[in-house]
């Protein structure tokens, strides 16, 4: 039985989740992104809740309209993103950062055109704001202050939605927040792609840490068999 299984983006089917969940027992479960959830999450996974933990990242899909943000960030799991933070989960301490990068946020290695939310709220007129703050689509943007506050602390695993440097839509930041906090284990969903990154030569040996891309409607069990 596995201790974590890390699940690539659902959108919008969970079928395969609760499948897994229900055949493997594993004490927790991580989504990577793009839930686009059509009931809140606690109604989605009803059937496995009390059999495993459920953690979860948001991905750019999951503020594409107010029934998936609303499905996700204010449901009754909601506590349990683990983005811009690290939690203990079964042994391991997981650090998390959900979203995507965008120019008109922060596309590294060019400077933030925002660092934060706050800066980016200072030119937003009122009228263009969403429930009072950052427009719904920049909900699932990277700010440069959150990525350097998750640098700052120690992890085992790092589970991102976007992907690393070793993918031609991958970023090379996301390798450098591995390395920043230590991690053994990067693990991200978006890219639609079963990756191991250094079985598949996309990742040096000297990096320090494995990395894997998930597909939707597969699993990646940790620790491996």
């Amino acid at each position: 039985m596995p201790s974590l299984m890390f699940f690539g983006d659902p959108h919008s089917n969970f079928d395969f989740v609760i499948e897994a969940v229900l055949r493997h027992r594993p004490g927790a479960i991580v989504l990577l992104g793009d839930l686009q959830l059509r009931r809140p999450l606690q109604v989605e996974l009803a059937r496995i809740l009390r059999l495993t933990q459920v953690f979860w990242i948001h991905g750019n899909h999951d503020t594409d309209t107010e029934g998936d943000h609303d499905n996700l960030f204010l449901s009754e799991l909601a506590h349990r993103s683990l983005h811009g933070r690290v939690i203990e989960i079964e042994g391991y301490r997981v650090a998390g950062l959900g979203g995507v990068f965008r120019k008109a946020i922060w596309a590294p290695p060019l400077a933030p055109a925002f660092a934060s939310i706050a800066d980016r709220l200072k030119v937003i007129p009122t009228r263009e704001r969403w429930r009072g703050g950052l427009p719904l689509r920049h909900r699932s943007s990277i700010f440069f202050n959150d990525y350097v506050r998750l640098a700052g602390q120690r992890a085992d695993v790092l589970v991102t939605h976007e992907g690393l440097s070793g993918h031609p839509h991958g970023w090379n930041a996301i390798n450098e927040l591995a390395v920043a906090l230590g991690a053994q284990l990067v693990v991200h969903g978006h890219l639609h792609e079963s990756i191991d990154y250094l079985a598949d030569g996309r990742l040096e040996p000297s990096a320090g840490f494995q990395a894997f891309g998930v597909a939707p409607d597969r699993f990646l069990p940790w620790p491996l068999a």
